[in-house]
């Protein structure tokens, strides 16, 4: 699971991937208590979709929705994308439907913020 993690933030160092033990609905942001924080799990004991090694072949044009669905549909993982606001991350579920590269370019635009708050994956997006 981390290694997928960091290959995408390889590509998009705003983001971050979440893996989840339930899904969300579209739009919506999952619980805290269902985030898999186990960084050296392996996918394929989260899935059978993934008993055998697959590629996954992402575009920066993909919006964030179909980033989730892709995940959900095709490899039976339950993703939230994080985007980075500040000092801290936001789960990007009122804004699903910006493609990975708005994200990144939103989050890039946020260097300027600077937040009190301490928990670093426990945030709703408010915009």
């Amino acid at each position: 699971m981390g290694e997928v993690q960091s290959q995408f933030s390889a590509y998009f160092p705003n983001l971050k991937l979440a893996f989840f033990s339930k899904s969300h609905k579209e739009f919506r942001s999952s619980a805290a208590k269902f985030l898999i924080q186990e960084k050296e799990m392996l996918l394929s004991a989260l899935t059978k979709e993934l008993q055998t090694p697959r590629e996954i072949v992402l575009s920066g044009d993909m919006p964030v929705w179909e980033l989730e669905k892709f995940f959900e549909n095709e490899c039976g993982l339950h993703v939230q994308l994080f985007r980075r606001s500040g000092k801290i991350w936001l789960e990007t579920s009122k804004t699903d439907n910006l493609t990975l590269n708005e994200q990144e370019e939103k989050a890039k635009n946020s260097d300027h913020i600077q937040s009190e708050f301490g928990d670093p994956m426990d945030y709703r997006e408010q915009d």
